[in-house]
């Protein structure tokens, strides 16, 4: 039963991001066509617009996905189709599972999306020479290794922070749904504040951390391996703590009862 409340919650999730994929899609296609093209004055503006309808797009992607998920929760667990979620034979527990699993796998999916288009608009042999380049520089600072580890590094770290945000949201939607009134407001409320107090500890920590550790710069303007190390590991697990505690904190409420509307 689980897999297939995940399998609809993804599903309806990406009903209409899989339009936003393909409109990305057409619109990378455009950019490298115009851009392989001589560039005369009309072809660089039709470039600065195409390039320009491609970065909103990305951002629309990301800010319709975050949305639907937060939209999918509040339909399900406390609006139109609450009912028949909460006849189902699963527990709370397998509910908020399901929708955060879906919810995941949605953003690492869009996020899939986004990587390939812009490596499909802007990888060429000057971008591959560059990015060669910083790899090389990379290595000889930190060696071959630990170079990949830093790249997956801040990827995993981009990537947590945007699943914070999403999760920030859910807590602040269960918390504000238990309200009798004002209910989307307060959980918008909840979901700003509670983002913020969280964030705010992260700067706090890093300025702690600032005046402990040592930010020395090595060579090419990389700090050094141990600075990398201990402010690299200590935020990946700050936001995957931050993640845990929205997680819970939402399961333990959801448990104590839902008012459906």
């Amino acid at each position: 039963m689980l897999g297939k409340l995940l399998k609809y919650d993804f599903k309806w999730i990406n009903k209409t991001m899989y339009v936003y994929f393909i409109i990305l899609f057409i619109l990378s296609i455009a950019v490298k066509i115009v851009e392989s093209m001589e560039q005369t004055l009309i072809l660089v503006i039709i470039d600065k617009t195409l390039s320009s309808m491609f970065i909103s797009c990305i951002v629309s992607i990301v800010i319709t996905c975050v949305l639907r998920i937060w939209g999918r929760f509040i339909k399900t667990v406390y609006k139109d189709e609450s009912y028949l979620t909460h006849t189902l034979p699963v527990t709370k527990n397998q509910i908020l599972n399901a929708k955060v699993l879906a919810s995941i796998l949605s953003l690492a999916l869009s996020a899939l999306v986004i990587f390939v288009c812009i490596a499909f608009v802007y990888i060429n042999e000057t971008t591959i020479t560059m990015i060669q380049s910083m790899y090389q520089s990379l290595v000889d600072v930190y060696s071959g290794v630990f170079a990949v580890f830093f790249i997956i590094g801040i990827v995993l770290l981009i990537f947590l922070e945007i699943v914070y945000f999403m999760m920030a949201g859910i807590f602040g939607i269960v918390v504000g749904y238990r309200s009798n009134n004002l209910k989307t407001l307060k959980a918008i409320i909840i979901g700003i504040v509670s983002y913020g107090v969280l964030s705010t500890i992260s700067f706090i920590v890093l300025v702690i951390m600032s005046k402990f550790v040592d930010f020395e710069i090595v060579s090419d303007g990389f700090p050094s391996l141990s600075a990398i190390k201990v402010i690299g590991l200590t935020f990946i697990i700050v936001y995957l703590i931050y993640n845990l505690i929205y997680y819970f904190a939402s399961k333990t409420i959801l448990n104590k009862g839902v008012n459906v509307e």
